[in-house]
């Protein structure tokens, strides 16, 4: 049955069309969690249109999904713009909407999906086309009051539904048509099973116990905080290693190369950027996955992927983890304070086996299992006009 079925009044036969607008083309959370949900419109018989501002490194897997994926040139919203970068992303703002809507006509869409806060293009091209719209609100927003306070007010008034990643990013938009889907993950994707593999591949003792960073490196990760933790661990439980695991975010390559170096100062592993099954199977090969951001987490996809191989962790007591780990028991993870490299170690040993082994941990039980967002629905619902109210679970 398609997503047009009973939940849109229309024939069940009926295809529906959404053009997703991706504002990078890169392998983290939000490119992640797009590809699931262009998985889930597909096997709901959707026809899935992705623009990207370039090439995707993950286009096979967008196409196994069963996405038709379009380039378009569009400027990336930053605040580390200076006037000149303002100035650029003014001047070819109104050409990207013609684009986009260009191709909102050629494919047919029926519906706008804008698959980040901080991308300003969806809107204005759904209110050309006369569609509904989708805004999907994936960040918690702290650099600039200004930006956030646009974005209240785009949200407020051009966005049929708002999907809110988390609660603490649905609490910085009020007023706006808010639905909260928690993102989780398809458990044939993570599982303890996966473990055994990784260790192996990286040259890491398996009888070692391993944390681990897996996510974007980027300067509010907190990866610095990790490393410096390292030291501690090193007094508290010699023979630990830990690994890092990741890209940097485009523009922030000579802060990676930066931790690179540090990470080999404490004895660290840096593993760079690693396919997608790498890095499940890395995750699933750790004893406690860390994420120290020193911001709020919006979310953080990368703890619940480690909840679903059974891999205890750590994170920043600060937004989405808050709510993540919020009535979990104590052995599923600890929050720390932001920055506390201390108190980061102390919660790592905690939560670290007396004894490790592949075996054992393939033993493990997954410490999550949340079910797959509801997205073929909640697009039907916006797609007949009707919107959504509160939470759904994810």
């Amino acid at each position: 049955m398609t997503a047009g079925g009973p939940a849109s009044g229309e024939p069940a036969s009926k295809v529906h069309t959404v053009l997703c607008i991706q504002p990078v083309a890169e392998e983290g959370g939000s490119d992640q969690a797009l590809l699931r949900l262009v998985a889930q419109l597909g096997r709901a018989g959707w026809q899935v249109h992705v623009a990207l501002p370039e090439p995707s490194p993950m286009t096979e897997r967008f196409a196994r999904a069963g996405a038709q994926l379009h380039v378009v040139p569009m400027r990336r919203v930053s605040t580390s713009h200076g006037l000149a970068g303002w100035a650029l992303y003014a001047l070819n703002w109104p050409l990207s909407v013609a684009r986009l809507w260009l191709l909102c006509r050629r494919c047919h869409a029926e519906l706008v999906h804008t698959n980040s806060l901080h991308s300003w293009y969806g809107w204005a091209v759904a209110r050309l086309a006369g569609l509904p719209h989708v805004w999907h609100a994936r960040e918690i927003v702290t650099q600039s009051g200004v930006a956030l306070g646009l974005e209240r007010a785009l949200c407020r008034r051009f966005a049929t539904v708002v999907l809110a990643a988390s609660q603490a990013i649905a609490d910085q938009l009020p007023g706006a048509p808010l639905q909260v889907v928690y993102e989780e993950v398809d458990p044939a994707e993570y599982f303890p099973q996966r473990a055994g593999r990784a260790r192996r591949r990286l040259g890491l003792d398996d009888r070692a116990p391993l944390v681990g960073y897996v996510g974007r490196v980027d300067t509010w990760k907190g990866v610095e905080v990790l490393l410096e933790a390292k030291c501690h661990l090193d007094e508290l439980r010699p023979g630990t290693a830990l690994v890092v695991a990741g890209a940097a975010v485009k523009g922030k390559e000579a802060f990676a190369a930066d931790l690179q170096a540090r990470a080999a100062q404490v004895g660290a592993r840096w593993a760079g950027p690693l396919p997608g099954p790498e890095a499940a199977d890395l995750i699933a090969d750790l004893d406690v996955l860390a994420y120290p951001s020193t911001g709020p987490e919006p979310w953080g996809l990368a703890l619940v992927e480690a909840m679903a191989c059974g891999v205890p962790v750590v994170a920043t007591d600060a937004g989405g983890p808050r709510e993540m780990l919020a009535g979990s028991s104590p052995s599923t993870g600890r929050l720390v304070p932001p920055g506390d490299a201390a108190r980061l170690a102390d919660a790592i040993c905690e939560l670290l086996p007396r004894t490790t082994d592949a075996e054992s941990r393939k033993r493990r039980s997954p410490l999550r299992r949340g079910a797959l967002a509801p997205y073929p629905e909640l697009f039907a619902r916006a797609l007949s006009g009707r919107g959504t109210q509160g939470r759904a679970a994810g």
